[in-house]
């Protein structure tokens, strides 16, 4: 019995052997072991983790509620202290506008520009007559229906050349009667180009002002009547 148990006891150390270790059965344990360690350690540390975050939001939730209940009675106390005081209404000063240019005989305005300009009379048919430097000057001899102006750039017109489709010139004619015209176009051309100068089939306002230096091209605007 003795020989049986000395045997017995001696078995785990003889069926043993340092290699078990590395079994692929054992490995396997010891690696599973280990991935249960490492989740175990991670579902701890964020159950931390959430406790304090839920801590920081009931800790903001209840500063923002102590913040609102603060303006709240703020805003009652200075409605409350505000009730009493009739508020006076100061009085407008009233707006300054600028009166529409006035349209006389023998006068050319174009609003939009702030041009206010008398038109004389420019009668040499032959055109070699010099246009005085300063002034506008309608011409007598335009051909019908063709109320043509012309004036010197740099001078007089020389703020024409800002003019666009669709502004608005109005002349007052040598009786007074006012007339309104709208840009049609503007164009340039040689001064040795006549067809400005001639007849127009429907009532139009012809401009002329030197578009070079030695005046041999000529800056046109033409605006019918409306």
């Amino acid at each position: 019995m003795g020989g049986v148990a000395i045997w017995l006891l001696s078995f785990p150390l003889l069926t043993w052997h340092p290699t078990a270790s590395i079994h692929p059965v054992y490995a396997q344990g010891v690696a599973i072991a280990q991935a249960d360690a490492t989740d175990h350690r991670l579902v701890r540390q964020l159950e931390r983790e959430r406790v304090v975050a839920q801590a920081a939001q009931q800790a903001a939730q209840a500063a923002e509620a102590a913040r609102a209940a603060e303006a709240a009675q703020a805003l009652a106390a200075s409605q409350v202290a505000a009730a009493p005081v009739a508020t006076a209404i100061q009085p407008q000063a009233p707006r300054h506008v600028a009166a529409p240019p006035t349209v006389r005989a023998n006068t050319i305005v174009i609003p939009r520009l702030g041009l206010v300009q008398p038109v004389g009379w420019y009668s040499d048919c032959s055109g070699r007559a010099a246009v005085p430097h300063w002034g506008s000057w309608r011409w007598s001899c335009a051909g019908g229906n063709n109320i043509y102006v012309m004036a010197h750039n740099p001078g007089t017109f020389t703020p024409i050349l800002n003019l666009r489709a669709g502004d608005i010139v109005q002349y007052g004619d040598p009786s007074g009667r006012i007339h309104t015209y709208r840009v049609s176009y503007t164009t340039i051309v040689s001064n040795t180009q006549m067809w400005p100068l001639g007849a127009t089939s429907a009532s139009s306002l012809t401009l002329q002002t030197c578009w070079t230096w030695d005046g041999s091209r000529d800056f046109i605007v033409r605006a019918l009547e409306i």
